[in-house]
């Protein structure tokens, strides 16, 4: 399921809305605050900001919120993301076993597109926790 949301309310300082959007389609700047909105969207989620996860549900289960931008989503841990970090696929697969993640499309920012997917789910499908930009609307309506 992918839920859709449009995000109309953005303003800082003199920064005109086109601005802003524009900003917003940076993952890095965007997690920030989609993490906090999450919890609006979806009352059942507190954000924790743990290593390794942001969020956990009244259950326990943690989810991680990733950024689907134009150069795709990784889900890969934060410290095995960016320049001068190494991706190393078991450390990854066993992290994802035990997350949800909770998959943003940013592109398109003020909309938002939002899907929750279960990390062991993803790495069968993507075993380098990389869903590339051509695979976006695949994922998101698939």
């Amino acid at each position: 399921m992918v839920d859709t949301f449009t995000i109309d309310n953005i303003s800082f300082g003199d920064l005109s809305d086109s601005e802003l959007a524009v900003m917003f389609t940076d993952g890095r700047l965007a997690s920030h605050f989609l993490e906090r909105q999450l919890t609006k969207w979806y009352p059942f989620l507190e954000f924790v900001d743990k290593r390794g996860y942001d969020h956990i549900d009244n259950e326990g289960q943690k989810y991680d919120q990733k950024c689907f931008t134009k150069g795709g989503l990784t889900f890969s841990p934060s410290n095995m993301a960016g320049k001068g970090r190494v991706f190393v696929q078991e450390e990854a697969h066993e992290h994802a076993k035990d997350i949800t993640y909770i998959c943003c499309d940013v592109v398109d920012f003020p909309t938002v597109r939002v899907k929750f997917a279960k990390g062991e789910e993803l790495i069968q499908e993507f075993p380098k926790c990389k869903i590339a930009y051509s695979k976006r609307e695949e994922f998101f309506n698939g």
